[in-house]
């Protein structure tokens, strides 16, 4: 298969091709293919017309179910009703990156004012800046900010009850168990405002394996004092709210 034209940015400087199986991006007359390894492989591809990332291999993206992995993220922040206009406008934390489509949809909701978000991996971040469907994480005006390095170190330097939803959608369990520890739901737990609420992907929540994690999963978040817990099948995940504090 030949290279075929895919999309140009918004300032129209970067020409976008594909040719099925790699992205590819031409600036200033040089041509970049998008991916690069560093300790591992990162690349972009398409899925249906848009980009998702692969990590040796593996995607980063929920799909299955969803037409495009900007349908999830969609849904996600539906399913949080982050949408409604509210004063003061609602904080969000997005703990894990990757190209921010979640983030850059809870930004477009009137009712938000800004959403922080963490990565861990500079190349991913690097793949970000050429995606163009991620162009909204780097406008120097918009309502996102990037924090890059662990989040479970880097969510200890935030105050306490600064959010009032927290998405969470962490690699699998086998890549990133401390995300999934008590430790750190303690943290998100604390970050939260009162009444704040929670989304956990966790994966595959009607498989055996992906069942026993969102179990496990499910019980630490309520040991670390969240309520309202309910599975999201569709979502492979789990929402969760924090209490308010009771007036005596």
């Amino acid at each position: 298969m030949g290279m075929i034209h895919y999309c140009k940015s918004k300032d129209g400087l970067t020409n976008y091709l594909t040719d099925g199986d790699f992205l590819y991006a031409e600036r200033d007359g040089k041509g970049y293919r998008l991916d690069l390894f560093d300790k591992h492989y990162y690349k972009l591809r398409l899925f249906n017309g848009f980009p998702i990332l692969e990590i040796d291999g593996l995607r980063m993206q929920l799909v299955r179910d969803f037409e495009t992995p900007l349908d999830y993220a969609k849904e996600v922040v539906d399913h949080l009703h982050i949408a409604q206009k509210r004063t003061p406008l609602a904080q969000v934390l997005d703990t894990c990156m990757g190209l921010g489509y979640t983030a850059i949809e809870a930004a477009k909701r009137p009712g938000v004012g800004r959403v922080v978000t963490c990565e861990l991996a500079e190349p991913v971040v690097t793949l970000a800046r050429w995606n163009p469907f991620s162009e909204p994480l780097f406008e120097k005006d918009g309502k996102i900010t990037i924090v890059q390095g662990s989040i479970s170190e880097r969510i200890k330097d935030m105050p306490s009850s600064s959010f009032d939803f927290i998405i969470h959608d962490p690699p699998r369990f086998s890549h990133a168990p401390e995300l999934y520890s008590s430790g750190f739901y303690k943290e998100l737990f604390r970050v939260a405002k009162p009444a704040g609420k929670l989304f956990h992907y966790v994966g595959s929540v009607g498989e055996k394996r992906g069942k026993h994690i969102g179990i496990s999963a499910a019980r630490r978040l309520v040991d670390s004092g969240f309520g309202r817990i309910r599975h999201g099948k569709r979502l492979q995940g789990i929402f969760a709210e924090k209490a308010r504090l009771r007036k005596s």
